[in-house]
């Protein structure tokens, strides 16, 4: 899904046209023990720089470890969690209050500053 949506990151850096504001990102990350941080980072760092805002603590992970990578199990584990829907539940009031507390602040910008951003010339 990231892959597909450069095409917005290009309209900022190319076009300057901002396409993604007052939007906030909640994450539910599944998998391997050390693979879930480095999705998590990857995520946060690809939509904060199309714009968009994370609650506090913004997202929610499952694994059973290294030696239960086995999908059937998995579905099974999350779907019985009372936990992890308890935990999906305030992830997504935690989503909600920040997008209330976003659009009362009206924080986000139509343009950003150029400068230091890539796919841009540089001064000379």
């Amino acid at each position: 899904m990231v892959e597909r949506m450069n095409c917005i990151q290009n309209q900022e850096t190319i076009a300057d046209r901002v396409l993604l504001r007052d939007k906030v990102v909640g994450l539910i990350v599944t998998g391997g023990q050390d693979n879930i941080q480095a999705v998590v980072g990857q995520m946060m760092t690809f939509f904060g720089e199309l714009g968009c805002q994370f609650p506090q603590f913004p997202f929610i992970a499952h694994s059973r470890g290294w030696s239960h990578e086995d999908m059937e199990n998995n579905v099974r584990a999350v779907q019985r969690s009372a936990a992890l829907h308890e935990g999906a539940g305030e992830l997504a009031e935690r989503c909600l209050d920040t997008c209330r507390a976003l659009l009362d602040a009206r924080i986000t910008k139509e343009r950003v500053a150029p400068g230091g951003r890539k796919a841009r010339a540089r001064e000379e």
